[in-house]
C-alpha cells in the first residue's frame, strides 16, 4: 500500500471539491427543468427531471463529504510531516 501525500490528499479533496460544485449546478438545471414542465402539465417530465434532481443532490451530498475527508486527511498529513521535521 503506498502512503498518501497531504499535496496528493489535497488534490483529492479539490477533485471531490469540483464534483460538488458539478452535481450543485446539475440539481439546479433539473429542478429548473421539471418547474417549466410542471407549467406545461407534462407530468411524466417533470418527474422524470425531480428524480434526476435528487440523484445530483445525493451526489453533491456524497461529494461534498469526501471533499472535507480530504481535507481533514490534508491537514492531519501536514502535522504529520511537521513533526517529522521537528
Amino acid at each position: 500500500m503506498s502512503e498518501t501525500t497531504a499535496a496528493e490528499a489535497a488534490r483529492r479533496a479539490a477533485t471531490w471539491a469540483h464534483c460538488a460544485e458539478d452535481a450543485n449546478k446539475y440539481a439546479h438545471e433539473h429542478e429548473q427543468q421539471a418547474r417549466e414542465h410542471a407549467v406545461q402539465r407534462d407530468s411524466g417530465q417533470a418527474a422524470a427531471y425531480t428524480s434526476r434532481a435528487e440523484e445530483w443532490v445525493r451526489l453533491r451530498g456524497t461529494a461534498v463529504d469526501m471533499a472535507n475527508m480530504w481535507a481533514n486527511v490534508v491537514g492531519a498529513l501536514q502535522l504529520a510531516e511537521l513533526g517529522e521535521h521537528s
